[in-house]
Order: C-alpha cells, then sequence, then structure tokens
C-alpha cells in the first residue's frame, strides 16, 4: 500500500563510487536521482537491482536484497539500464519474455495490449528488434521493464529502476512515459529513475535525492530540494532559476 516501505538502504557503500548512502523509500513515491555524470547513479541503480556488488545493507520489502535469489528477486523489482545488447527476435517475442509467470493469461495480454498501445508499439510486434530506431527499441525495453512487475498482473512487483528512461524519446513519448509512472506509483509501486532534465524532475517527482561525487548532498521535495545553492553545488556551475522568462515552455497535454 502506499506511504508502506519498499526499500530501506542502510550505509550503502561501494568502493569509490557510492558513500555509505542512508535512505528509505515508501511505496507510491517517485524519486529522481539527480546529479553530473559518475556521481553515482547509475551504480545506485544497479546495487539496488542486485547487479552490482555493495557493503552495508540494501532491504526489499524487509528482507535482505543479497537474500534473494535473481529469478525471485525479478518478481519484485524491474531494472531498466541505459544501454542492452540487441536481440534477434521479433518484438513480440521479447515482449513475451518478461510476462509475470503466474499471471492469467488473458488479463497479461489485455495488459500487453494496453500498454503496446500506449506506447505505439502495436504496428512494430512483428518487426526484427535489429530494424528498429533507437527510439523505438527504447520504447520497446520500456514496455518489457512496466510488464514485467505491472502491480495488476504481478502484486509483489513494487519496484522500477529506470536509468536514463527518456533518452532517444520525442516530447509526446516521454509524456507517456510520464503517464506509465504515474499509474504504476498510483497502484502502489515505487520509481527510482535518473534524470537529467531539471525542469522534469520538478514537475514530475515527488522526491529527489541530489548526488554529488558518490555522496547524497540532500533528499527531500523538489521545492525542498532544487534550491540554486544546492544544484550550483551538485552541477559545480552556477544555476539559476528563471523567473518571467520571454520564451515558452512547451507540455504534452493529457486532457
Amino acid at each position: 500500500m502506499v506511504g508502506q516501505p519498499i526499500l530501506e538502504l542502510d550505509n550503502v557503500t561501494i568502493n569509490n563510487r557510492l558513500s555509505a548512502l542512508s535512505e528509505t523509500v515508501t511505496a507510491g513515491k517517485q524519486i529522481h536521482l539527480v546529479g553530473l555524470n559518475g556521481s553515482g547513479k547509475s551504480t545506485l541503480l544497479s546495487a539496488v537491482a542486485g547487479i552490482l556488488p555493495y557493503s552495508g545493507t540494501i532491504r526489499l520489502h524487509g528482507r535482505n536484497l543479497q537474500d534473494y535469489r535473481q529469478h525471485e528477486l525479478a518478481k519484485h523489482r524491474a531494472w531498466f539500464s541505459q544501454s542492452s545488447s540487441v536481440p534477434v527476435m521479433p518484438v513480440f517475442q521479447y515482449l513475451d519474455m518478461f510476462r509475470p509467470e503466474s499471471a492469467p493469461l488473458a488479463q497479461s495480454e489485455n495488459v500487453l495490449n494496453g500498454l503496446c498501445q500506449q506506447m505505439k508499439l502495436l504496428p512494430l510486434l512483428s518487426s526484427s528488434i535489429g530494424q528498429l530506431s533507437g527510439g523505438e527499441w527504447q520504447r520497446v525495453r520500456l514496455a518489457g521493464t512496466f510488464f514485467q512487475i505491472w502491480p495488476e498482473l504481478n502484486p509483489a512487483g513494487r519496484l522500477l529502476l529506470l536509468d536514463e528512461p527518456t533518452n532517444n524519446l520525442d516530447i509526446t513519448q516521454q509524456a507517456i512515459l510520464d503517464k506509465l509512472t504515474t499509474k504504476f506509483c498510483a497502484l502502489g509501486g515505487t520509481v527510482l529513475l535518473s534524470s537529467h532534465n531539471l525542469d522534469h524532475t520538478y514537475e514530475q517527482a515527488t522526491d529527489v535525492w541530489l548526488l554529488a561525487h558518490g555522496k547524497l548532498l540532500a533528499s527531500g521535495m523538489p521545492q525542498n530540494v532544487m534550491t540554486e545553492r544546492n544544484l550550483s553545488e551538485v552541477f559545480e556551475a552556477n544555476i539559476g532559476h528563471i523567473k518571467n522568462a520571454s520564451y515558452k515552455l512547451w507540455r504534452v497535454s493529457h486532457g
């Protein structure tokens, strides 16, 4: 349920890439990791995904992450990495690999069809993955990631780890991704997402973790954490909030 602890990090350290990070993540949160390249965002996501060794303690649903076997962990969290090898298979076969094993077939087909419809993948289902553009492949991978732990199919699936998910996506596709992550959180899921777009983070995130040189500089709601002082320290440059700008900011309306 929303508000319940999903993820607990206690003094998590990874060589010289991440240092003594401690945080608790509750259900329903969309947390954005913000920082320079090399600040520890991908490192943290990989550790939480159970891919990268670490010291300290990570607990998922109150259980030590290291006590999960990989096939069992895949039922509880889905990890979207920045890059992935391109398999030789059609899109529909790739997506079927992410089908929750315990989900009723008819229900899982409905969910998958809905995801493909929203991500505009229906015309691509019979295409070979090697023929896809970068943006199309990104959307296919995202659809598979959501499918793996969509709460209506997989009640145990509660944690979505997204590393730079907006790469290669245009403005409408980014809006679709935002809509899916918001719905996932409304269903009791939690999202950890790395981002470089400060405007997007300020608008979409419920919480922000600011990382600098492998350390957590600040965490909390965007309006409290994303100050000019904090952001300037994180990005090692003078970051200012532009007020009364003469240019327009464009958004996709879901109305």
